[in-house]
């Protein structure tokens, strides 16, 4: 007789936007670009078109494109949501339930944040250069989900 285990391992995505209708945009790029003009003017582009249904994804990051998607994005009084890696805290914005923090490190973390954010964005925006490996994993994904993301140097 085969017994399902009492827990189950998969972790649930936290699902506050999930109920909402909007367009769901994904910001996302490499530490080392910071054009910020570019992305505000984008992002003000997004907010006249969109207005109050759209949403904006990224990981996160404290460096880079994302920290300023994050600062231009609250700015804006655009709702806002991150898929920060599983060994960081939980913050006020995190995408995932509590229980997916906090973990101890794995190099596939990153991995996973190009899973979940391809699997809830509607668009996807890369900023800057993207390492080969992650951009093999990232095209995978992209593929697996039938979307596909625009690339901006």
């Amino acid at each position: 007789m085969i017994r399902k285990p009492k827990s189950s391992v998969r972790v649930k995505i936290n699902y506050r936007f999930k109920k909402d209708k909007g367009m769901k945009i994904a910001l996302i790029g490499n530490e080392r670009y910071e054009t910020r003009g570019e992305l505000k003017e984008m992002l003000f582009k997004l907010k006249q078109k969109y207005a109050d249904d759209l949403i904006i994804i990224s990981r996160g990051n404290q460096d880079g494109i994302e920290k300023w998607v994050r600062k231009f994005s609250l700015e804006m009084g655009i709702k806002y949501i991150e898929y920060n890696p599983a060994h960081t805290p939980m913050n006020l914005y995190s995408g995932m339930t509590e229980e997916y923090y906090e973990k101890p490190f794995h190099p596939t973390q990153k991995l996973h944040q190009y899973d979940t954010i391809v699997w809830n964005a509607d668009k996807i925006i890369y900023f800057g250069e993207i390492s080969r490996s992650e951009f093999n994993h990232f095209k995978r994904v992209l593929e697996r989900n039938n979307k596909k993301a625009t690339f901006i140097q």
